[in-house]
């Protein structure tokens, strides 16, 4: 009995050694030396996208945001009924409007410009 644990610990050691040795020297998911792999030149595009985007930010940031009466002014003008200030959500200036049916949408608008961009249905 005595044999039997000393051969099993022996065997569960050997086994963790080999398996530890084998993960520790696995290479990160996404990891590219950049010798000849096409994806590597890829990540390099998307970082100068990423840095234009970045700049292009800035530039937004210097604009100045319409005037609500504006924004009321257009959503008027296009027969829309809403109800509350223009407001940020996700990324998109949006109204909280009714549709013809009396239902619940959220009309997009510039934030430069005023002018209606679409219709977010919930």
């Amino acid at each position: 009995m005595q044999f039997k644990k000393i051969l099993t610990a022996a065997a569960t050691a050997v086994v963790l050694t080999v398996a530890g040795a084998g993960a520790a020297s696995a290479d990160p998911y996404g990891y590219h030396d950049g010798r000849g792999d096409i994806r590597a030149d890829r990540h390099d595009v998307r970082a100068d996208r990423r840095d234009l985007r970045d700049d292009r930010r800035d530039l937004r940031l210097d604009r100045r945001m319409v005037d609500r009466r504006v924004v009321f002014n257009t959503l008027r003008n296009r027969h829309i009924r809403y109800s509350g200030d223009p407001y940020f959500v996700r990324g998109h200036y949006v109204v909280k409007s009714f549709d013809r049916f009396g239902h619940v949408v959220f009309v997009e608008v510039n934030p430069y410009t005023g002018g209606v961009v679409g219709i977010i249905r919930l």
